[in-house]
């Protein structure tokens, strides 16, 4: 079956939606808030075979199989709003917003219609991860003590074709700054140690960058299974880098995604074992790997997500607490 699909947004994400849509087989149909300008300044990476649509009323949305929403995070919710009562099926990009305005309708829309959602945490997607996810269900390292995940690069070099000053990374209205932009790990820490109930932070601003926005956060956290954590955001290291410690009751797991390598080192040395990926891989295959995953579910709405609406509304309580944490200088329960 041919889907056709409406991309909403061309910014780095979106176009890389486009690219796999289309490479996934898709008709790929794309909405640029920019106009045809926001097509021109990309097209030699835009596909000749995609084409544009000048509106996102519902009256456009009706006649597509799926939707990927990949706009800036303040819209997300108004797009997915649109898509829930049409009964759409929708891919949301991560975070799902930067306030919970409208999460409460959203997800009333989806569970009442059982519109299929998928939200946009690829990283779930990541072999290495996933190698960890399951030895982890295996109990391998025993009960897990404590995570700690870090993640941070140079915001200038993060997108080097545009500037960073007028990017949303940058504007608090938009939903910028480390907590929102770099919810993966807080997505993660979930995933991997189970859901987050106390929390504190502390944030900085760095007068470098020149943003409106937190450059650095640093979060305490504990969950429900009384797993303490610690995650790193920064936008200021100097070359990129992320990576996740868990240390278990019987061993302790490292995963160094720049050399997308994972290993556990148990108490028993004969225990010992390790994931590495071959150099073929790369980041791309797994928005690939999601992204076909939703086109799926699509098809068969008996699959279930990698990442669903509910997990995605718990990554964004958790950033939002994350906030109120370091604004007030209290821990949050959730």
């Amino acid at each position: 079956m041919l889907l056709k699909v409406l991309v909403i947004g061309t910014g780095s994400v979106g176009l890389r939606h486009i690219a796999n849509l289309v490479e996934l087989g898709c008709r790929v149909y794309a909405f640029s808030y920019r106009g045809q300008s926001g097509v021109n300044r990309h097209l030699d990476v835009f596909p000749e075979s995609v084409e544009l649509v000048d509106s996102i009323e519902d009256s456009v949305l009706s006649v597509f199989d799926a939707v990927v929403i990949a706009n800036s995070t303040h819209l997300h919710i108004e797009c997915a709003l649109r898509c829930a009562r049409l009964n759409k099926p929708f891919f949301i990009e991560k975070p799902l917003s930067h306030n919970m305005k409208g999460v409460d309708e959203l997800r009333s829309l989806v569970q009442g219609n059982k519109c299929i959602v998928e939200a946009g945490y690829m990283m779930r997607c990541h072999p290495n991860l996933q190698w960890i996810k399951a030895l982890l269900s295996e109990k391998y390292i025993g009960d897990i003590a404590y995570i700690r995940c870090a993640v941070g690069q140079w915001l200038p070099d993060w997108r080097p074709d545009s500037n960073y000053r007028k990017s949303y990374s940058a504007k608090r209205d938009s939903g910028g700054g480390v907590i929102f932009d770099l919810i993966h790990e807080l997505d993660l820490i979930q995933w991997l140690g189970g859901a987050v109930s106390e929390i504190n932070a502390m944030v900085a601003h760095w007068e470098n960058l020149d943003i409106e926005t937190e450059a650095i956060a640093q979060i305490g956290i504990r969950t429900s299974n009384n797993i303490l954590g610690q995650i790193h955001l920064d936008y200021v290291h100097p070359t990129y880098h992320r990576d996740f410690e868990i240390v278990g009751a019987k061993g302790a797991i490292y995963w160094d995604y720049t050399k997308n390598e994972a290993c556990c080192i148990m108490r028993n040395s004969d225990e010992d074992c390790q994931n590495t990926l071959p150099e073929t891989f790369k980041r791309n295959d797994m928005f690939l790997s999601h992204m076909h995953h939703f086109l799926m579910r699509v098809q068969n709405h008996a699959i279930p997500p990698i990442s669903s609406l509910e997990d995605s509304i718990h990554a964004l309580k958790v950033a939002l607490a994350a906030h109120d944490a370091a604004s007030s200088g209290c821990t949050q329960l959730l």
